[in-house]
């Protein structure tokens, strides 16, 4: 999710607004792995060391980044502080010039 530049109040900010706080509430196991991917994301670990914590392969921890990021766009068109996600290279590399 490097689309985003993630400070520690958009990414609360996301959790909270997306419905996964609620979820972890109610005891969902798998928001509370979706929870943990999108923290440790935003930490910078590699997918395979996600796979390793969570007991989970790499392919469900793809499965589980693209699900956050369908959960993201549809997060941030009501949000009023969620930027919007970066969908192309060429707006990145645009933003490095």
């Amino acid at each position: 999710m490097k689309q985003v530049c993630w400070s520690k109040i958009i990414l609360e900010t996301f959790l909270e607004e997306s419905g996964i706080n609620d979820r972890i509430k109610l005891g969902d196991d798998k928001a509370r792995i979706l929870d943990g991917i999108m923290r440790t994301r935003v930490a910078g670990w590699t997918i395979v060391k996600q796979a390793s914590e969570f007991n989970i392969s790499t392919d469900t921890v793809n499965k589980y980044i693209r699900e956050l990021k369908e959960l993201y766009d549809a997060t941030q068109k009501y949000s009023l502080i969620l930027p919007v996600r970066k969908t192309s290279k060429q707006e990145e590399e645009l933003d490095r010039l």
